[in-house]
């Protein structure tokens, strides 16, 4: 009796024992998934807090794809070939003049008198080519103008330590002023097409490939200047002297010198702008110049919106000008009256940076963890 209740024992002690075992294995398991899903976690919410933080930089360019969506719904001829040249063709001022504002934004400053060397570098070509001067005297005289204005610029806010705004506000109305009395109160310059070399009528007529030639001089600028910003010792001071420019005086960086230099190089650009619409236009009208100013400041600012760090950059300005130039040519194609066109303009402008800081802001106040 004793040895058939060891034996009824043994196996009630290894069922308990495998039971037991069971349950610990059990235990064991669910306390691994357990620490899957801490492991997971982290994981997945960094992906998240990822995703979150390319939400302000792709705003921009989903506004592009949405213009470009609707309006090639709204507009059959929207996305040809050609129309979208056209776009780029009428457009590449803006661009020219957008970069150079790049330039100066991006060194911590601002230039309104973007169009005055626009203009100013027009009024110039068109005047020695009226006087019969060759085509690359017309060229350099209107670039040295263009420069000068850079220069002046770079003299008030450097030595004399004006402010940008103010002291390029007060060449805007100085440039406006000399174009007055130099053509005895804004008569415009009207060339024949006789008188305008070939060489300079290229610059606005002519096309490298089948490829409009302001487009195509607009593209090598918008490279230049990219390597120059992103590329060479002298952008990375400028962009550290706009950033922080007391840390970057104080560690020996001349930011004086950057600011100065990028006055003038952005003048620069602004008189091939210059050049291009006298060439386009077959003369100089006053004040042409100053419609592009605006566009270029909202191009900028659209442009930074693309950076973590709000920095201006060259591919988020060109953004910016696709932005403006399709809308307003949509626009035409679906036939909106002139007038709406800047209010939608200024529309998608608030729409863009009011977002971009609204989801920036609410990426800062969410933990990462």
């Amino acid at each position: 009796m004793s040895i058939d209740t060891r034996e009824d024992a043994t196996p009630a002690a290894d069922s308990s024992t495998t039971t037991g075992g069971r349950r610990r294995s059990d235990t064991q398991g669910r306390r691994g998934s357990g620490s899957d899903k801490r492991a997971g976690g982290p994981l997945s919410t960094l992906t998240v807090s990822g995703l979150g933080a390319a939400v302000p930089q792709a705003l921009a360019p989903t506004v592009l794809a949405v213009l470009l969506i609707v309006f090639a719904i709204l507009s059959p001829s929207f996305l040809t070939a050609d129309n979208l040249l056209g776009v780029l063709n009428q457009n590449a001022l803006l661009l020219l003049a957008a970069v150079a504002m790049t330039v100066v934004v991006r060194a911590g400053g601002i230039d309104l008198s973007i169009g005055v060397a626009i203009d100013l570098a027009a009024l110039t070509a068109s005047a020695l080519l009226a006087d019969d001067y060759v085509a690359w005297v017309a060229i350099v005289g209107g670039l040295v103008v263009g420069l000068l204005v850079g220069a002046v610029n770079a003299f008030l806010v450097v030595v004399l330590r004006i402010r940008p705004f103010l002291a390029t506000l007060s060449v805007w109305f100085i440039g406006g002023g000399v174009q007055q009395v130099a053509t005895d109160g804004g008569s415009p310059i009207y060339l024949s097409r006789s008188s305008v070399p070939d060489e300079f009528a290229w610059l606005g007529a002519g096309s490298v490939l089948g490829v409009a030639a302001p487009i195509v001089i607009a593209v090598i600028v918008l490279l230049i200047v990219w390597a120059a910003l992103e590329r060479s010792r002298w952008g990375r001071v400028l962009t550290a002297a706009g950033e922080q420019p007391t840390a970057t005086r104080i560690a020996g960086r001349m930011a004086g010198t950057s600011m100065a230099t990028a006055f003038v190089f952005a003048a620069g650009i602004a008189a091939i702008a210059g050049l291009i619409l006298a060439a386009r236009s077959n003369g100089f009208v006053a004040n042409s110049g100053q419609l592009y100013v605006l566009d270029s400041i909202g191009a900028v600012f659209i442009g930074t919106t693309l950076s973590r760090t709000g920095r201006p950059n060259l591919f988020g300005t060109l953004v910016g000008v696709l932005i403006f130039a399709l809308l307003t040519n949509g626009m035409n194609l679906i036939g909106l009256s002139f007038y709406w066109q800047g209010l939608a303009r200024g529309v998608v402008l608030i729409l863009i940076l009011l977002l971009g800081v609204l989801l920036a802001r609410d990426r800062a106040r969410k933990p990462l963890t």
